[in-house]
């Protein structure tokens, strides 16, 4: 399904020039589902988060993860001006990653987003295209022409760039996307009627509203890495989905112009005050120790200034991050805004 790292040319804007070979990129796409007005509960977000468990042997161990993935030579934007609206824009490499979101989140999901919707299309078996896309990732090229479907880029928006920290053996530069199911009054949406676990990389599938996730988490009942964990605890902030494309993550993960922050985690000893019962924590963007010096950020979407001391975004965990605690003294934004 995916190339070896070495055969493939990762795209330049996503790749670190002191570690071309070891950071390969990829993405994940977050498949909010709004969930119908008869079964609303109060107090709650008013859609679900797609959430996929990975098997034992993958790069997320057992972790609930959003479906995504690494990106395909099959991806490329390059093979795909005949099957896209030439008027899509094609600006930061963004065209490529989406289509790579959309095929992953078809491949381990069986959610197909696609212009017209795929359920409209009768002759179409999803479940058998599925597995041959699984196969080689060609396929879904080959898929949308004979059905001339296009994936549904338009409808995705993005949401944060995560780059693996250097003291992991897999690295990876993840480009996170959003998109907001459209509102239906049925019980199911029908573009949602055959999504299953795959079986292979995926174990497990669930539909969680945001703190239904976080407090699984806190419960030990379900594993988060830090930055799912994040998304989520941002989503949990706005309950209504009609909202989400335009705020959730604004400050922290991405700019109010849309634009992901790169965040490459930085992990320091603990001795802080309030979270000194933490041994370490990792540092994000906008903390003051965190620091950009030999990295290449030419590339990244936003430049970030240095933090001033006492500035604070961090992330303390314990053990195995399966306690984490979040402290944030200012917005990301202001701060791009302040070195102006």
């Amino acid at each position: 399904m995916n190339l070896p790292p070495l055969l493939y040319t990762v795209t330049p804007r996503f790749m670190s020039t002191s570690t071309q070979l070891h950071i390969r990129p990829s993405a994940t796409l977050i498949v909010a589902a709004p969930i119908p007005s008869n079964t609303q509960k109060q107090d709650q977000c008013d859609y679900r988060i797609l959430m996929l468990k990975r098997n034992g042997k993958s790069s997320f161990v057992h972790a609930h993860v959003f479906p995504g993935g690494v990106v395909d030579q099959n991806d490329d934007e390059a093979h795909w001006k005949k099957v896209l609206p030439s008027t899509l824009p094609r600006t930061q490499d963004m065209l490529t990653h989406k289509i790579c979101a959309i095929r992953e989140t078809f491949e381990e999901s069986g959610l197909l987003l696609t212009t017209p919707a795929a359920h409209t299309v009768p002759e179409l078996d999803t479940e058998i295209w599925r597995h041959k896309v699984h196969n080689d990732a060609s396929q879904f090229k080959h898929m949308c022409e004979l059905y001339k479907l296009q994936p549904a880029v338009d409808r995705l928006v993005p949401f944060a760039n995560w780059i693996t920290p250097a003291f992991e053996k897999k690295r990876f530069n993840t480009l996170f996307f959003l998109t907001v199911l459209h509102q239906t009054v049925d019980e199911e949406h029908k573009e949602t009627v055959k999504v299953s676990a795959d079986g292979r990389e995926t174990v497990q599938m669930d539909w969680f509203n945001p703190r239904e996730a976080l407090d699984n988490y806190d419960q030990k009942k379900i594993v988060l890495f830090p930055p799912q964990w994040y998304a989520l605890r941002c989503m949990n902030e706005i309950s209504q989905h009609k909202d989400l494309a335009a705020n959730v993550g604004v400050g922290a993960l991405r700019t109010t112009s849309g634009d992901p922050i790169t965040i490459r985690p930085q992990l320091h000893n603990s001795d802080d005050g309030d979270n000194s019962n933490y041994a370490k924590y990792l540092a994000y963007p906008g903390d003051e120790s965190y620091s950009t010096l030999g990295e290449d950020v030419r590339s990244d979407f936003v430049q970030i200034p240095q933090a001033k001391k006492g500035d604070r975004h961090r992330l303390y965990f314990k053990d195995r991050m399966q306690e984490v605690s979040l402290e944030r003294s200012r917005s990301v934004t202001e701060l791009v805004k302040s070195s102006l």
